[in-house]
Formats: C-alpha cells, structure tokens, sequence
C-alpha cells in the first residue's frame, strides 16, 4: 500500500493565466454551493447580506487555490521538482491546501464580524475545508494516476532495419555540429549519436566512439544545434533533449511520462508530456 504513495506522478506547472481562470472557477464553484445549500448550519444563520457574506467564502477559495497551486510553488521552487514528485507526495499536497484555506477562512470571517479569530475556529474551519473537499482531492489524483498509466504505457523501440547485401560500401552519413563561436566543430557519424542535453549556454553530446559511449561539450543552444540536423530521426523529445531514435533499446513509461533508455549507456532521457505523440509517431513510422 505504501508504494503506491511512492509511485511517480506528474507535477503539473500551471502558466499564470490558467491558474487564475482556475481559482476564479474553483472559487466560484464554492461561492454557488455555499449560497445554493448553506451546509454546516449556514441555513439558520440571518443577516442581511448573507449571501453576499457566503459569495465572500467564494472569494477566500480562489485566493486559497491559487496560493497553493501557484503562488507557493513560484516562492519554493526546489520543494516542486518532478523528479522527486509521488502520488503521496501530490495527495498530501491537496490535503495541506485545506490548512490555507482553513486559515483565510477564519480571517475572513472575523474580517466581516461573522465569528472571532482564535486557534480553535481555525481549526473548525480547517475540518469543513477538508470535509468539503477530501473526496474530490484524492479520488481526482487517483483517476488521474490511472489514465496517465494508461496514456505512457511502454512503447516497442524502433525496429533495427535488416543488413543489405551490397557490392559496394554504404556511405555513413557525416553529422557536423558547429558552436556558437562558428569554429569550434565536431564531427560524427550519425548513426554514433545517442542525444544531446542542454545545460544554460552549453550543450552535451552522448556519441559512441568505437562502440563505447562518450561525450563533447560544445557552447551552443540546443535550438542551434537542432538546426544543424537534416533528418527525422533525430528529434526534439523535451526542452532539454534532442534524441536520435535510432539508438533506442528501451520506452519506459509512467503517470509522469516517457523515458527513453540506450543500451550503452546508464542514463536515461525523458519524454515531456507535451511531445509524447511525436515520440509515438516517429516509433509508428518506424
């Protein structure tokens, strides 16, 4: 049971505009049913503006939500790294936004003299922010995890073409790759390139030389790098990444995505979710 809190699972980065049409909705969401149901006693509360108080709750939601699912992850940037992200990891997440919401809940509250700011309404408030939204947070985690399973299953690797009998020798195609400089080169055979990975200002390329695997550094972007090479069985798998398909032994998959692994070498190459079906194609092509 334990291991599964411990399977991977997608960190998902939400760009600024998304992340307050969400809060807006989310809080929105939350504005109707307080106002729609008035649950936990609300219905025998009598103000004038109550449902203007309750539409407020709506308001303290969304703020609650994008706190925690933007604002908080910009400020602590080395707690939210995919590589180190679970399923536990993302449930226990959802759950502590009900400690924020509880928080603003009772500050809002004692804000419009609706009830007092103490440690125990907090509390309270904490408990009806969780009872309103445990079921949802974990069960959505839950399917989610399961439809990205179904969605990176592994793939077959593309099938190595059949020698051909020939008089005379195939010329191997030659890859240049030239820095940022324009004097700085290095040459390979291409059918020899594993990837490239990018770092800042420079880029790393895994070869083979003479079977065995090896690398060069060259100062360049990998958008210039990509440029320099003419064929579609290279390609451009994650921001950092470009990848030669042909070298492919092994597509793992998890809820996070692909990862492309070689048979000479150790380390592996992720697929971002968002050029997974090139990834697909390119294997369907093969």
């Amino acid at each position: 049971m334990f291991s599964f809190f411990r399977q991977p699972y997608p960190l998902n980065e939400l760009t600024l505009s998304r992340s307050l049409f969400l809060s807006f909705l989310f809080g929105g969401i939350i504005a109707f049913s307080l106002i729609v149901f008035q649950p936990f006693g609300s219905y025998n509360w009598h103000d004038p503006s109550k449902n203007l108080i309750l539409g407020g709750y709506g308001g303290v939601a969304a703020l609650s939500v994008f706190l925690n699912f933007y604002a908080f992850r910009k400020l602590l940037p080395t707690l939210f790294t995919e590589t180190r992200w679970t399923v536990g990891r993302e449930i226990f997440w959802n759950l502590g936004h009900f400690s924020t919401a509880g928080f603003l809940c009772t500050a809002y509250g004692a804000a419009v003299g609706v009830m007092s700011f103490s440690l125990a309404q907090v509390t309270y408030m904490t408990l009806i922010a969780f009872l309103m939204g445990i079921v949802p947070a974990v069960l959505l985690v839950l399917l989610n995890y399961v439809f990205m399973l179904q969605k990176y299953k592994p793939l077959a690797p593309p099938a190595k073409p059949e020698p051909v009998l020939t008089v005379q020798p195939v010329a191997t195609p030659l890859l240049t790759l030239t820095a940022e400089n324009d004097r700085d080169t290095f040459s390979l055979p291409l059918q020899d390139l594993l990837f490239i990975e990018a770092d800042d200002n420079y880029c790393t390329v895994y070869f083979l030389d003479n079977g065995k695997p090896n690398k060069k550094l060259l100062r360049s972007s990998l958008s210039r790098l990509e440029n320099q090479i003419a064929t579609d069985k290279v390609v451009r798998c994650h921001r950092s990444y470009l990848v030669n398909l042909q070298q492919v032994t092994q597509v793992s998959g998890n809820a996070q995505g692909y990862k492309l692994h070689f048979e000479q070498i150790e380390l592996a190459v992720p697929v971002a979710r968002s050029s997974s079906s090139v990834v697909k194609s390119a294997f369907a092509a093969a």
